[in-house]
């Protein structure tokens, strides 16, 4: 393991100096190994008989290399080599070792061909068992494999010129049934059309029905990645044919579909499997269609966060890594593959630019920011991780065909959450606006009404103000004209000091009450011009009605009637006071009003849980059914039992200074059996 790691460390130093740099700086800390210790290959010879296969084994470690020779499949690994690992142009008889991974051009060329050996001793059990050796993709390579001297498998045609050769990127399977206890594997190997020559991962060899298990595995997940990522691509660009206003859908549905191509490209079996005769230069410019990826990716963030993202820096990434994969597109595979360093560094750093611009928008409490940050963060480890997989730096696994499920998916659950709430906020305003024009019809049809009706309101409005005026006038000078009778007696020198007092005292009376009618108009005015604004507070409830009743003695007196009432003296209603007495004041004098001579009027206090009701009920006339609907809402007017006349707006205006403290008013009424009227107020909410 030391010499191994050794190597590893010796070829990283000697790569190529930009992937050195820009590695090393995002990576400089990264294991160059796993904790398991799988034996490895040394000088061309690998000892397996202690390993149990219950894992497949990578065979890696030293093979033996022939640079730009075909060696004999029949020539055989001798067990025992010079220890000369030094690559150079040496003569064709002279053998070294080059360890899997390691890249031709680190230490010779990047294109050519050679061969690569390797001597394998298995246990004598080892026959007892069915094993399997699996080949994996190596982009712009041809392959002939050998196992004791017979050709097993061919993955596309070998050749020692670009012209004679026919590259692949498919992998394959070898089946070794009961192995010899030494077993020969041989490998020719050309690669013309890629610059980075030579074996990229090491082959696996492993139990039979594990190797197959394995790749039936791969083949699942693979498929299922693949028509997940396509399938959200489809149902984003079906989801913009019908909202096309919305350019985010599209960018994120072409995001979707590059790494959904992308990803079957990642296992070249899926891709040979669909379509055996595919030609090269399509694989390969399907490995690189990542470029696209980062353009896209950034085109959908700027669209949701344009505040937040430059659209210079979205448009450098758009022209930069558009501009590589057209290069791919159409330039030969062998000068195509000298960009895939430039396209892994501009991919990386577009995912580190989002993560820089996400923070802020996270910091700025932008909507789905968060997600979307945790999101790229994964994506962008991952995009590290294969990267320096990919060149040999670490061994663990490969990551980014998972990240590329779970980015999707979950990017796809935001942007569905997201896009609901649009759709939801999009129904509740078509709704509203639905009802706004069914509303605005009714109020058309309802003005076009009135203004037929305008002449005839107007002058119901003038009959109502004579009315009006005329009522008041009655109403008023009554009082004033029995003050100044009084007043005149008063002045009445004959007039004695007990007849004065009497006097003074029944002009008290007279003036509260023209005083209380004017403080009705008053009410009702300042209520037609919508200006009552409430004093509510918590009121002793006798304290208001006594001297109420007291104002209605001479009425009482004059019809011989009896108002009873029996409440406690703790009795609190919450109301306007000034507003309760008006209230009060004009349905006693409404019962006073309709009630017959030696009649009674009772008035009830009841405390209920969440309100307060008042009854005034009395035994005269009652009120006749087909008038009880519209008591409260239009004007109307009786005279009384004594031929009394009224305003005939009383119970309205009580209506609607009882609805200002969010109650009710209520009666029921028998005609020729009196009225009970009923009154509830709210209490006072405690907070």
């Amino acid at each position: 393991m030391a010499m191994t790691n050794g190597i590893r460390t010796l070829v990283f130093i000697k790569m190529n100096w930009k992937l050195t740099i820009w590695l090393a700086c995002l990576c400089s800390c990264a294991p160059l190994t796993s904790f398991s210790e799988p034996p490895v290959a040394i000088q061309g010879n690998l000892d397996v008989r202690l390993w149990d296969f219950q894992k497949n084994l990578p065979l890696s470690g030293e093979w033996i290399f022939h640079w730009k020779e075909w060696i004999s499949p029949k020539t055989q690994v001798p067990n025992n080599f010079p220890n000369n690992k030094t690559l150079s142009t040496a003569p064709p008889s002279s053998h070294t070792f080059q360890s899997i991974g390691e890249r031709w051009k680190n230490k010779l060329e990047g294109t050519g061909y050679a061969t690569y050996q390797l001597k394998i001793l298995f246990s004598e059990n080892a026959k007892e068992n069915i094993y399997a050796l699996r080949f994996f993709q190596t982009g712009g390579a041809a392959m002939s494999i050998y196992v004791d001297g017979v050709l097993q498998l061919e993955l596309g045609k070998v050749g020692k010129l670009k012209e004679t050769m026919i590259p692949t990127r498919s992998s394959g399977m070898i089946v070794l049934p009961y192995p010899n206890k030494e077993t020969n594997i041989m490998v020719h190997i050309s690669n013309f059309h890629h610059d980075d020559g030579a074996f990229w991962y090491p082959p696996t060899l492993g139990l039979f029905h594990n190797i197959e298990k394995q790749i039936l595995h791969e083949i699942i997940k693979d498929s299922l990645l693949t028509g997940a990522l396509l399938f959200m691509a489809f149902y984003h660009f079906v989801v913009f044919l019908f909202r096309r206003n919305r350019s985010i859908i599209l960018y994120f549905g072409l995001y979707c579909l590059v790494i959904g191509l992308h990803s079957i490209s990642l296992n070249g079996n899926s891709l040979y499997n669909l379509f055996p005769e595919v030609p090269y230069h399509f694989a390969f410019v399907l490995s690189l269609i990542f470029y696209l990826a980062i353009p896209f990716y950034l085109s959908f963030l700027y669209e949701r966060f344009p505040d937040i993202f430059s659209k210079k820096i979205k448009n450098f990434f758009i022209l930069t890594c558009c501009g590589l994969f057209l290069f791919v597109l159409f330039a030969p595979s062998e000068l195509g593959s000298q960009t895939t360093f430039y396209g892994l560094f501009f991919t990386i750093l577009g995912l580190f630019y989002s993560i820089i611009y996400l923070s802020y928008a996270v910091y700025k409490k932008r909507e789905i920011a968060l997600p979307l940050l945790l999101i790229q963060f994964f994506l962008f480890l991952s995009a590290i991780n294969d990267t320096l997989y990919l060149y040999g730096i670490l061994n663990y696994f490969l990551m980014l065909e998972y990240s590329y499920l779970a980015t999707v998916l979950f990017q796809s659950l935001v942007l569905a959450s997201y896009f609901t709430k649009s759709v939801i906020k999009t129904e509740v305003l078509g709704k509203e606006l639905a009802k706004l024009n069914e509303s605005l019809e009714r109020t058309v049809i309802l003005r076009t009404r009135e203004y037929k009706e305008a002449k005839q309101t107007a002058e119901e409005a003038n009959e109502w103000k004579d009315k009006f005026i005329s009522l008041v006038a009655h109403d008023l000078r009554s009082p004033l004209s029995t003050v100044y009778s009084a007043l005149t007696i008063v002045t009445d020198k004959d007039s004695t000091e007990e007849e004065k007092t009497h006097i003074f005292k029944q002009l008290f009376v007279i003036l509260e009450n023209a005083m209380s009618t004017v403080e009705h108009l008053l009410n009702l005015n300042r209520f037609n011009k919508g200006k009552i604004h409430l004093n509510l507070s918590q009121n002793q409830f006798l304290d208001i009605l006594r001297p109420l009743v007291g104002s209605f003695a001479l009425e009482l007196q004059k019809k011989s009637l009896r108002l009873d009432f029996s409440i406690s003296e703790a009795a609190t209603i919450y109301a306007d006071k000034s507003i309760l007495i008006e209230i009060l004041r004009n349905i006693i004098a409404n019962a006073i009003k309709f009630s017959n001579t030696s009649g009674w009027i009772r008035v009830g206090f009841f405390d209920k849980e969440t309100s307060t009701e008042i009854t005034i009920e009395d035994n005269g006339q009652g009120i006749p059914s087909e008038r009880q609907k519209d008591l409260f809402y239009k004007q109307m007017t009786s005279p009384g039992s004594l031929g009394e006349k009224g305003f005939g707006i009383g119970l309205k205006l009580c209506f609607e200074l009882i609805r200002l403290h969010q109650g009710n008013i209520r009666v029921h009424s028998e005609e020729g059996k009196g009225s009970l009227f009923t009154l509830e107020f709210p209490k006072e909410k405690l907070s």
